[in-house]
């Protein structure tokens, strides 16, 4: 059916009619309109007329670009157009408007880059003239890529070029026989239990967003097992998501029920929050634990939230590397150049649920990790022997 014969013939939303090339509408011809012509001499000058204007309209069209007409295509699609026919704006949409809802074009990744020096994170005790002996360059050359210097347990320096990698040293790691004894780093919270061997642990502090799942089913596909510290509160509400975290082969943590300050809370107050997630957690998936690692909300941890968790069955994990995720005030670009900036052999890396700057960093992320020679480990395997 012909959609233009269903309009109204005097509306003003009537296309004009497009004529084709010396075509001439009846209104248009009327006043071209003459006599028939009788004289033998009129007959072949109209006729050697005639024969000249076919010779100019056969050679004008076999000049015409292809494109002046574009094939037939289906009602209402445009796909198979030449450029030049598309429409570059809807209909009855001023430009400005039509301007503000184009979508942008992302721009292209940057390119991941192999980072030319080696990095170590400081236990404590570390000795800028110790962290020589065991490269074997200077303290000066250490400095020299380090201004910033601070000696601090747990923060990140790089070794300068022709240094021995940290996982070549000789000397032995310090004696660790339980997660309590290992080293603070920045965060205030454990560093992994090997700081030389380049691996790292990416883990997540999570509720119920939409997102998730496909991030749990990315790092499945490239061979990355994660660790997700759950909200107790959102398990009651969407137990499927316990589901969701092992199936892809991740690890599960305990982050609360509320997410509350536990700095304010008794011991039966913490308690009731690790207990009740854990029971939460093995309700939506009969034999899943929480157990051993427990993240506290904010890391704000003190002695009776350590003992707690302890008597509770729990290590207290922190973080080394806060990706700052959770601010609202840092971009996909910001995280991870935040992150890049801070790694090291024995990273605990902090993310949470998937928002508009960890999701598209985090892939990004796993290939710069990927290019200079990490591997990933769960928090619990970070922190054993």
């Amino acid at each position: 059916m012909n959609r233009l014969n269903d309009m109204p013939q005097n509306s003003s939303l009537n296309p004009p009619q497009n004529k084709q090339h010396g075509e001439i509408g009846a209104s248009d011809a009327a006043p071209y309109r003459v006599g028939l012509v009788s004289t033998p001499v009129a007959l072949l000058l109209a006729a050697i007329l005639v024969i000249t204007g076919l010779v100019l309209v056969v050679a004008a069209q076999s000049a015409s670009p292809a494109t002046d007409s574009p094939a037939p295509v289906a009602e209402g699609r445009t796909e198979n157009l030449p450029a030049a026919f598309l429409p570059t704006q809807p209909a009855g949409v001023p430009q400005a408007a039509a301007l503000a809802t184009e979508t942008p074009i992302p721009p292209s990744p940057s390119p991941v880059p192999a980072t030319a020096l080696e990095r170590y994170c400081l236990w404590p005790g570390d000795t800028i003239s110790e962290i020589a002996y065991r490269a074997n360059v200077t303290e000066e050359q250490i400095k020299a890529v380090n201004p910033d210097w601070t000696g601090q347990a747990g923060s990140t320096i790089d070794l300068p070029a022709g240094s021995i990698a940290p996982a070549q040293w000789t000397d032995p790691l310090p004696a660790v026989t339980a997660v309590e004894q290992l080293p603070f780093g920045l965060s205030g919270y454990y560093l992994g239990r090997n700081n030389r061997e380049k691996r790292v642990s990416l883990s997540f502090d999570v509720g119920f967003v939409d997102g998730n799942k496909e991030r749990m089913e990315m790092l499945a596909s490239r061979g990355i097992r994660g660790t997700f510290f759950v909200l107790g509160g959102a398990v009651e509400n969407h137990p499927e998501m316990i589901d969701e975290i092992l199936e892809y082969g991740h690890e599960l943590g305990n982050h609360s029920y509320t997410h509350d300050n536990m700095l304010t809370m008794t011991s039966d107050q913490v308690a009731w929050e690790l207990n009740v997630t854990e029971q939460l957690v093995n309700a939506a998936h009969p034999g899943a634990t929480t157990k051993p690692i427990f993240r506290a909300p904010f890391g704000a941890i003190n002695d009776t939230v350590v003992a707690t968790a302890a008597n509770a069955g729990y290590h207290v994990v922190g973080w080394t590397i806060d990706s700052h995720d959770w601010t609202g005030q840092i971009n996909a670009d910001q995280l991870y150049d935040r992150v890049v900036s801070r790694i090291c052999p024995g990273a605990i890396i902090e993310f949470h649920d998937v928002n508009e700057a960890n999701g598209p960093a985090l892939p990004r992320l796993i290939d710069y990790l990927q290019a200079n020679g990490y591997q990933f480990a769960t928090v619990s395997e970070i922190l054993s022997p």
